[in-house]
C-alpha cells in the first residue's frame, strides 16, 4: 500500500495533477501561486512526459495552455487574485473551443494589488465573469489538502470528459495548510482524452481550430452545444460536506475554504458546552448543491453564514434561503482569517439570543 504523504495544499493539487495525466504546467511565478509552480518544477524531470513552463506573465500562461491543448495536451495553469480577469478571458476561449482545462485560483486580499492574506472576495467575479459570451466553468471550492487531491482529480475528469475549463478556488491560508494525504483513497485511474488533436498538415488530414464564427446560425449552434454542456453538468452528483454535530433541527452554519476549517473547529469546541450546530461546506459554487442546501434549511429554520469577503458569498446563497429561515452573518476582510474565539462566540450569542 502506498504511503502517506505530508503536503501542503499546492503540493497536493500538483501531486493529483501528475497522477491524473497531466501533461503541462503553464504558469508565472507571483505570490500565492508560486509554491504551486515551484512544487511541479520540482517533479518535472522525475515524471515522464509531463513539463512545466514559465511564462512571461499569467495572460501568456493561459494562451501557451490553449496551445498544448488543442494539440491534445492535458494542461494546468494557476493565477491568484489580481489576475482572475485573464483567467475569465481564458476560460471564454476554451469554451469556444471545446478544449479542455483547469486552472487553479489562489484567492487573497484585493482591490488591486491588495495583500497575500487570504480572502474570498474572487467569487462574484469568477461566478458572474465566466459567463461571459455564455461561456461557463465550473468553480470548486475545496479547503484540506485532501479535499484538494480530490477536487483536481475531478477537475480533470470534468474537463476531458465535458470538453470545458475547470476552476478550482482555493484561499491563500487553505494553500498553505499541510495535513497527511492518502493518494491511494482518491481512486486514481485513466482519464480518457476524449477529443481529436490538431496536428500539422504533413501527413495528415488538415484540420483547423477557431474561436472566430461569424456565420449567425453556426455561432447559434455553438451555444445550443455549450447549454447542452452546462445541462450534462447540472446532472453531475452536487459537490458539498455536511458535519453534524446535532440533531437536524440544529443550527445550521454555512461556509467554504479556510472558513469552513475555522468553523469546524469552533463548533467543536462548542459541544463541550453543550451547543450543537450543523456545518455545510459546498465544495463547489457551481453547480451549487442546491437540492442538499434546501433540505438542511428546511430542517434548521436559522442559517449562520460565514464570509471573508465583503458579502460576496451571502450574495450567491441568499437565492436559495427561504424568507422564513432567520440569517445571522459574520464578515472578515482586509485578509483576516475568522479566529476560532470569534466564531464561538458569535455563535454562542446569536443562537442564544434566536432561541
Amino acid at each position: 500500500m502506498e504511503k502517506k504523504r505530508l503536503l501542503k495544499g499546492t503540493e497536493s493539487i500538483g501531486e493529483s495533477a501528475i497522477r491524473s495525466g497531466c501533461t503541462a504546467f503553464y504558469g508565472y511565478p507571483v505570490p500565492t501561486q508560486s509554491d504551486l509552480l515551484e512544487f511541479l518544477a520540482g517533479r518535472e524531470t522525475e515524471t515522464p512526459g509531463f513539463s512545466v513552463y514559465q511564462s512571461e506573465d499569467p495572460q501568456s500562461a493561459f494562451f501557451m495552455a490553449y496551445g498544448a491543448a488543442a494539440a491534445g495536451g492535458r494542461v494546468m495553469t494557476a493565477v491568484n487574485s489580481i489576475d482572475v480577469p485573464d483567467c475569465i478571458r481564458a476560460v471564454s476561449y476554451f469554451s469556444a473551443a471545446d478544449l479542455p482545462l483547469v486552472c487553479v485560483v489562489i484567492s487573497q486580499n484585493g482591490p488591486g494589488t491588495g495583500n497575500i492574506y487570504p480572502a474570498q472576495s474572487d467569487t462574484l467575479s469568477l461566478l458572474g465573469g465566466t459567463r461571459l459570451g455564455d461561456g461557463f466553468a465550473p468553480i470548486l471550492t475545496p479547503a484540506t489538502p485532501s479535499d484538494m487531491a480530490a477536487a483536481t482529480y475531478r477537475a480533470f475528469q470534468l474537463a476531458e470528459g465535458h470538453q470545458m475549463p475547470v476552476i478550482i478556488l482555493v484561499d491563500a491560508a487553505c494553500a498553505q495548510l499541510v495535513e497527511t494525504v492518502d493518494f491511494s483513497t482518491v481512486g486514481y485511474r485513466e482519464i480518457p482524452a476524449r477529443r481529436t488533436p490538431i496536428r500539422g498538415k504533413r501527413g495528415n488530414p488538415k484540420t483547423s481550430l477557431t474561436t472566430l464564427e461569424l456565420d449567425i446560425e453556426k455561432m447559434a449552434d455553438r451555444k445550443a452545444r455549450l447549454e447542452a454542456k452546462k445541462a450534462a453538468l447540472l446532472e453531475e452528483t452536487p459537490l458539498f460536506k455536511m458535519d453534524d454535530a446535532g440533531d437536524d433541527d440544529a443550527p445550521l452554519l454555512v461556509a467554504f475554504g479556510i472558513a469552513a476549517v475555522q468553523a469546524r473547529r469552533a463548533m467543536d469546541a462548542l459541544k463541550g458546552e453543550g451547543i450543537a450546530c450543523r456545518l455545510f461546506e459546498p465544495l463547489a459554487l457551481f453547480p451549487f448543491p442546491e437540492a442538499a442546501f434546501r433540505e438542511a434549511l428546511e430542517k434548521a429554520g436559522r442559517l449562520f453564514i460565514l464570509d471573508m469577503s465583503d458579502g460576496q458569498f451571502d450574495a450567491v446563497i441568499e437565492k436559495y434561503i427561504p424568507e422564513s429561515v432567520s440569517v445571522f452573518n459574520f464578515y472578515t476582510t482586509g485578509g483576516a482569517v475568522p479566529r476560532v474565539e470569534q466564531i464561538q462566540s458569535w455563535l454562542q450569542q446569536e443562537i442564544a439570543s434566536s432561541h
